[in-house]
């Protein structure tokens, strides 16, 4: 090879590694819940999983309207360690609850006696997907004092996937 045509060569090999754009990360995969809060859709997503650390008894995820801000604007599902496909959880059933802090960061937790329903559609177990729909009343809870003011939570739907061992 000549030593212009080895220049050549390696002046095409040094351009077209410099021109060639480094492929970005994927996004991560998303897992969603959406509802109707004050008669506004809303959509919530997370990286995580439905796991019993975050109930010491019982199973939940949490969901976030932007994942970089986690203090604010997220709604957290949970429900008995127990759940199976099938059944509907209402809050009077042991660990099943929804807690929703808005954009200003005030907290709304379901409480026993009202109208919360969390029915799962899809329980697969570890490393399978967990879904469901949800609906009901949630109470303002500043600390203190506990105040009767409360919002609605319309046609909720919820899936992710579950990283639990059960029993």
């Amino acid at each position: 090879m000549k030593p212009t045509h080895c220049a050549a060569s390696i002046l095409c090999v040094l351009i077209l590694a410099t021109s060639c754009k480094k492929k970005s990360d994927p996004e991560p995969a998303y897992f969603y819940a959406s509802t109707q809060i004050k008669g506004v859709a809303t959509t919530f997503k997370t990286t995580s999983n439905f796991s019993k650390f975050c109930i010491l008894t019982g199973v939940c995820n949490t969901f976030y309207g932007d994942p970089s801000v986690i203090d604010k604007n997220a709604l957290m599902i949970g429900f008995p360690l127990s759940v199976k496909a099938g059944v509907t959880y209402t809050n009077d059933s042991s660990w099943t609850q929804v807690l929703y802090t808005d954009k200003n960061g005030h907290q709304y937790f379901s409480h026993t006696g009202d109208s919360l329903r969390i029915t799962i559609t899809k329980w697969e177990g570890h490393g399978g997907t967990g879904e469901g729909t949800f609906s009901g009343k949630l109470r303002y809870y500043p600390d203190p004092p506990l105040t009767a003011d409360s919002l609605y939570l319309k046609n909720g739907t919820f899936s992710a996937k579950i990283w639990y061992v059960i029993q």
